[in-house]
């Protein structure tokens, strides 16, 4: 996620849509944690906000995963 690219930095503003499309199309590249954007965002902003993650995914990808720390996800 880019602040030099509106279409991809997250607002304050934002809609939760507009947060949501940003946030599936960012960079996460897999086992990277250093520099990765959306596991910054989890750090910073969802667990100490929400103290969980939850990934909802299809059954065929194993169901859905419940985070309760970020180093549980890392």
């Amino acid at each position: 996620m880019s602040k030099s690219d509106p279409d991809s930095a997250i607002y304050m503003e934002d809609s939760e849509k507009d947060v949501n499309s940003k946030i599936k199309k960012a960079f996460c590249p897999e086992k990277v944690v250093e520099g990765n954007p959306i596991l910054d965002y989890c750090k910073s902003i969802i667990f100490p906000s929400f103290n969980k993650l939850e990934i909802l995914r299809k059954e065929e990808y194993g169901g859905n995963k419940i985070y309760n720390s970020y180093e549980e996800l890392e």
